[in-house]
């Protein structure tokens, strides 16, 4: 049975999530759509509130104004420390450098991370492929393999890596079908 308080904090992310692109959003795809995809599939998979939490924002330093320092007050250390882990470092201009160093964040700060990671890169390989130079190609096929690989001491159990460990190999053909 479901915690009517810990839905009211979800609801209250969501909530927050939405007002924060409205605001402040600069990016054209559909973030918000993606970012409640990614905290419900934590939340249909019975992760922690604080870790669902997580994956609705976890975007937010990336595509608003809204700082860790803000997410910190809102929602907590361990809220912000993970949102902060799965984001990009702006001084990184290399494209597969700046994942890179996204993955070694998450797996210097934990499974909280790690999961929120795997979840966001489940829901975002969906459309790898879609258009794009065979570069990007490369590199996201690249930056998936990095993570599938060394992401499994950490959630190698949980059935979230195996369905991200699974989907590779389709993603792999998807993307190197035209190269």
């Amino acid at each position: 049975m479901r915690d009517l308080g810990e839905d009211e904090e979800i609801e209250r992310a969501i909530r927050y999530l939405v007002h924060s692109f409205e605001s402040s959003g600069d990016n054209p795809k559909p973030v918000i759509l993606h970012s409640i995809r990614v905290g419900m599939d934590l939340y249909d998979r019975d992760y922690q509130k604080r870790i669902v939490i997580s994956g609705l924002l976890h975007d937010l330093l990336e595509d608003t104004d809204i700082t860790s320092e803000a997410i910190r007050s809102k929602f907590g250390n361990d809220i912000a420390n993970i949102v902060k882990a799965t984001s990009f470092d702006e001084d990184i201009d290399d494209y597969l450098e700046r994942h890179y160093d996204i993955y070694n964040r998450c797996f210097e700060l934990g499974r909280s991370a790690v999961v929120v990671k795997a979840a966001d890169i489940l829901d975002n390989s969906d459309y790898y492929g879609m258009g794009g130079s065979e570069e990007l190609r490369t590199n996201l096929l690249k930056k998936m393999e990095y993570f599938v690989d060394k992401s499994e001491p950490y959630i190698g159990e949980e059935e979230l890596y195996q369905e991200l460990n699974d989907k590779l190999p389709l993603v792999k053909e998807r993307l190197t079908e035209d190269v």
